[in-house]
């Protein structure tokens, strides 16, 4: 059967905890079992080391070679020569009662139980328990209350399991299940991002650590302004800086607002001298004023230039411009004088001049412009960006719709 279960034995970590742990041939036991430790060399991870706590001898680890019996009753351990191997993560002390990401609904669960499976002498992870039976068990009484459920509701409670390939394991000290982390980069960013609201701090720090920049700044745009700003004021400035350096210039500059002066100025610090430079510029103009939502990085062009040179230009930007439809038009001293649409460039002829193509008459906004001002000016004539340019008409970026709505939208809410 497709569904069927691998053969083997299943226990619950629950279960095993406490069971006694004895030498092969020796009456007296070694203690009891505390914790297992295992390996992240797969996407089951098998078992690597046992952790054994006696009254009279404290706590001692073994690897899982010298492991000879295993069951919830007794586990039976010849001795062994040489040290145990150092476990990824373990059992208890790092899964149990922790919060793991649930990769195939991209949400936070808290860890009840985990199940395991035993068989031709290896032990593995085969789920983690996130529904209430898994703390009836480990209250002892999982019996008594199905039967009670069954005889007052006529109601059979059952296992809420996450199987473990679908579980990214989250501790303070990091991401443990390292062989899963590609899985993480699937998601999408509002996905990531709500992950990342539902964790707790250090296991939210945890997360960011093992993503790579480009998909941590995906998520961090998606994340409270609260959120942000632990995140960031707890990560190490130059990792900061990458992250920032993935975003678009306003972005950034907003999540920079958020931190107190010194902590962003080491970040800026850190960052590649043209992404400090985009960010600079609009942390200096006021908050909600146009200065301060512009996208800093358009595409230019100058008069004289042809289509075809312009559209051959465009595309090694494509990926990094914050307003792509619009190319404006500056002459030698960067004073904007007209723009033209990529549809205009796609219709010419490749020889033809910008200026004969582009529009000279552009509404502009100064950077100390309002959302209001800006709302009203896209409602009238209908535009997806407006130009902010400085009193000498130079050009210092441009405003789109979304940023106006989105900061709109803000206003509102406080």
């Amino acid at each position: 059967m497709a569904n069927a279960r691998p053969a083997g034995t299943y226990y619950y970590l629950s279960e095993l905890l406490g069971a006694q742990v004895r030498v092969e041939g020796e009456g007296a036991p070694l203690g009891r079992l505390r914790d297992i430790g295992f390996q992240t060399t797969a996407p089951y991870p098998p078992a690597t080391c046992i952790e054994v706590r006696s009254r009279s001898r404290g706590t001692s680890t073994l690897p899982w070679s010298a492991v000879k019996e295993f069951s919830a009753r007794a586990v039976v351990v010849q001795r062994v020569e040489g040290p145990p191997p150092v476990p990824d993560f373990w059992a208890r002390r790092d899964v149990l009662d922790d919060q793991v990401v649930d990769l195939s609904g991209a949400r936070v669960r808290r860890v009840n139980d985990v199940q395991f499976l035993y068989t031709e002498g290896r032990l593995v992870p085969a789920h983690v328990e996130i529904g209430f039976l898994g703390i009836l068990r480990r209250l002892g009484v999982v019996r008594p209350a199905r039967a009670f459920l069954h005889w007052l509701f006529d109601y059979t409670p059952k296992e809420t399991f996450v199987t473990w390939r679908h579980v990214q394991v989250l501790s303070p000290g990091g991401v443990r299940v390292a062989a899963r982390l590609k899985r993480l980069t699937d998601l999408h960013p509002a996905e990531l991002a709500d992950i990342l609201e539902d964790l707790g701090a250090k296991e939210r720090q945890a997360l960011l650590a093992t993503l790579d920049p480009e998909t941590a700044a995906d998520a961090l745009e998606e994340v409270d302004p609260d959120v942000q700003r632990t995140l960031m004021s707890q990560e190490e400035p130059g990792k900061a800086a990458d992250i920032l350096e993935e975003m678009p210039a306003q972005e950034a500059a907003d999540v920079l607002r958020e931190l107190a002066d010194p902590e962003a100025q080491r970040i800026i610090n850190r960052m590649e001298t043209e992404a400090a430079d985009d960010v600079r510029e609009i942390l200096a103009h006021e908050e909600e004023t146009a200065g301060s939502m512009m996208a800093t990085s358009c595409i230019e062009a100058r008069p004289e230039h042809t289509a075809a040179a312009v559209l051959e230009a465009t595309r090694p930007q494509a990926e990094d411009v914050g307003v792509f439809n619009i190319i404006y038009v500056l002459d030698e001293t960067r004073r904007l004088v007209g723009v033209v649409s990529l549809r205009e460039l796609f219709a010419a002829a490749p020889d033809t001049r910008v200026d004969e193509l582009m529009t000279t008459h552009v509404i502009t906004v100064p950077a100390d412009a309002s959302p209001q001002d800006l709302a009203r000016l896209f409602g009238k004539y209908g535009l997806r960006a407006i130009p902010v340019v400085d009193e000498r008409g130079e050009l210092l970026g441009a405003v789109r719709l979304k940023d106006v709505l989105n900061e709109l939208a803000h206003l509102m809410r406080e």
